[in-house]
Parts: structure tokens; sequence; C-alpha cells
């Protein structure tokens, strides 16, 4: 890749694979299954789809953030709250696995371009503290293979 230094080659590949796994995972799903819960949890395969969407707006802002300013403060959100109020029961998946594609690409075509400093940059999360540039992208990326799993984990559910 252009700027990524070597140790975050691999990282970075993770990363732009993330809409990959979500899109495979909810392959071929029933439309009346997205709304199915396994027991105990209050996570369906739409509220996961959505959630990811809505994270992945905020992250890339983040993450521009991180790049773009000095030692920015970074807003958290309550992922619940914007679970119950934004819709999410009514929104498409299909819209919403589209847009996270499009805004992890063109986060990814940044990132692509970002030298060892620039991975290096930190700035101040409400709730974790100090992270950077490569802190965030870690976490974006386990962010969307952990809830490709959570997905799997539902469809078998669904299968048994």
């Amino acid at each position: 890749m252009r700027g990524i230094p070597a140790e975050y080659l691999d990282l970075f590949n993770r990363y732009t694979r993330g809409p990959a796994l979500i899109r495979e995972a909810v392959r071929g799903m029933a439309f009346g299954a997205m709304n199915a819960r396994r027991p105990g949890d209050d996570w369906s395969t739409r509220d996961i789809v959505i959630h990811l969407s809505d994270a992945e707006m905020v992250g890339g802002v983040r993450l521009r953030r991180l790049i773009a300013e000095e030692r920015p403060t970074l807003e958290s959100f309550d992922q619940d709250l914007w679970k119950r109020r934004l819709q999410t029961l009514w929104r498409d998946t299909d819209g919403a696995v589209a847009s996270f594609e499009l805004m992890r690409w063109q986060t990814a075509e940044i990132i692509a371009h970002c030298d060892r400093a620039a991975w290096a940059r930190e700035g101040l999360h409400a709730d974790r503290g100090a992270v950077t540039v490569a802190d965030l992208i870690r976490s974006d990326t386990e962010h969307a293979e952990q809830h490709a799993e959570q997905i799997r984990r539902i469809r078998e559910h669904l299968d048994a």
C-alpha cells in the first residue's frame, strides 16, 4: 500500500475486509429473519447492521478529525439510545450494508496514504481516553469482525 507502514498493513487489510464479512454474514438471510433475536439477546441482525452503518459514520469522522486536527476531543455515542430512537426496526438492511461499505471504503482511501506519523496522531476519546489513529482502526476492525460473528451465531440459532 502507498503510505501504510509495514507493521499496520495486516490491520489495514483486515479493516478493509470488514464490510465483506458483514455482507457474507447476511447473504441469503430472509427478510423476516433480520428481526429475530437469540434468547436473552437484545440485538437482531437488523439492529447490528444498522448499528454498524451508524458507527461507521461516527468512526469515519473520528478518524478524519484525528488525522486533520490537533489532539481533538472525540465524543462517544449511546448505541442503545441510537438503536431505540433512530428507527432501527424500520431501516433498510441492504442500504445499511451498502452505506457501511461506502463509508469504510472512503475512510480506507484516506488511511492508505497515511504514514507512520499519521497512524500515531492522537486525540482524546470521551470514554477511552487517549487514542491514536492506529487504535481507532484496530477498534473499528474488531468491531466489524465481532458483529459478523454475532450475526453468524444468530443464524445458527435460527437454523437450529
